[in-house]
C-alpha cells in the first residue's frame, strides 16, 4: 500500500494525538508531498472566496444579536407592565424582534444547504478547485471516510453527516482558521463549526493511495490482481466494526462487496477487476481472522 513515511507523519500529527488528522492538514498532504506547499495552495483558494462571506456573516451575527437583545428588553417590559394596554401593544413588537433575531440564522442555513436535505453537492458560489473537489468526493460518499470533531466539553467524538460536505460553503471547512470554519453552519443544527474537523490517519492514507498511478499488468507481475494490497487496505476499515460476526454468510458477503468496491476504484485503464468468486476466499479469511480476534 502506498502510504506516508514515519517522518511525514511526525509533520502531519498534532502533538501525541497521531490518529486524528485535521482536515486542513489532510487536504494539504493530499494535494502535495510538501505540507507547507499544500497548505499555502489551499489557503490561496480559501482567501479568494472569504471576504464577501465574512461580511455577510458579520452582518447576520449583528442582526441576530440586536434582535435578540431588543426582544428580551421588550418582553421584560411586558412582564413588568402585565395585562395592560402597554403590554398588549408591545407583544407584536416583541414577536417582530424575535423574527429579526432568528431570520439571519435560518437564511444562512437555507442558503448553505437548501430547503430540503441535499443529496448531491450544491453549486459553489465561488471558483472550484480540483483537489478540494477530489478530497470532498470521498467525504460525500455514504460509504466514504467518517469525518468528526471533538466538542469543547467531553472527549467523545461527534461524527458529521456526509451532508455537511454538500453545502455551498464546504471549502471553508478546510481552513486552519476557526473564524473561517464558523462561516459554515453544522448541517441541521444551525450551530457554527469553529473547532477542527478530523479524519482518521488510516482513511487519509487510503485516499492518498487511491490517487497514486496504478501499476498495469504485464511481465514481472506474479499476480494479475493485487489481492494482498486490497486486504491491507481493508484492515482497519471502520466498517468492519459493524459486522455481525455471528452471521458468517452475511459478514462474508459484506466483506466481498467492500473488496469488490476497492478493486473497481483501483482499476487501471483496462477496467479489469476480479470476479466475486475470486474475492470470496479472501473475504472468508478476513472473516475468520476477525472472528478469532473477537474470541480472545
Amino acid at each position: 500500500m502506498t502510504g506516508i513515511s514515519g517522518e511525514g507523519w511526525k509533520i502531519l500529527t498534532d502533538g501525541d494525538d497521531s490518529e486524528n488528522i485535521p482536515l486542513w492538514r489532510a487536504l494539504a498532504r493530499f494535494r502535495s508531498d510538501d505540507l507547507d506547499e499544500g497548505r499555502k495552495a489551499n489557503a490561496t483558494v480559501i482567501n479568494r472566496a472569504r471576504p464577501i462571506f465574512r461580511r455577510y456573516y458579520n452582518a447576520a451575527f449583528l442582526a441576530s444579536l440586536a434582535g435578540g437583545v431588543l426582544s428580551f428588553i421588550v418582553f421584560f417590559v411586558m412582564w413588568i407592565a402585565g395585562r395592560s394596554s402597554t403590554g398588549d401593544a408591545l407583544f407584536p413588537v416583541g414577536l417582530a424582534l424575535l423574527a429579526v433575531a432568528t431570520a439571519p440564522q435560518l437564511g444562512r442555513q437555507i442558503y448553505q444547504y437548501g430547503v430540503a436535505t441535499p443529496d448531491d453537492p450544491l453549486a459553489l458560489p465561488h471558483d472550484s478547485d480540483r483537489h478540494f473537489d477530489e478530497f470532498l468526493g470521498y467525504l460525500q460518499r455514504a460509504s466514504g471516510p467518517q469525518a468528526y470533531y471533538k466538542p469543547r466539553f467531553g472527549k467523545k467524538r461527534e461524527a458529521l453527516d456526509r451532508q455537511q460536505f454538500l453545502g455551498r460553503l464546504r471549502y471553508f471547512l478546510f481552513s486552519e482558521h476557526d473564524a473561517d470554519r464558523r462561516l459554515v453552519m453544522r448541517f441541521r443544527s444551525g450551530w457554527a463549526l469553529p473547532s477542527d474537523i478530523f479524519v482518521h490517519r488510516d482513511d487519509l492514507e487510503r485516499m492518498i493511495a487511491l490517487t497514486k498511478p496504478k501499476r498495469k499488468g504485464g511481465p514481472g507481475r506474479n499476480l494479475k490482481y493485487t489481492y494482498a494490497e486490497a486486504v491491507i487496505e481493508l484492515i482497519g476499515d471502520p466498517r468492519l466494526d459493524t459486522l455481525d460476526l455471528n452471521d458468517e454468510p452475511a459478514a462474508t458477503h459484506a466483506i466481498t462487496d467492500w473488496l469488490d468496491q476497492w478493486f473497481k476504484a483501483a482499476a487501471d485503464e483496462s477496467g479489469d477487476t476480479p470476479r466475486r468468486d475470486q474475492l470470496t476466499p479472501y473475504a472468508k479469511k478476513i472473516y475468520a481472522h476477525l472472528r478469532k480476534l473477537a474470541t480472545h
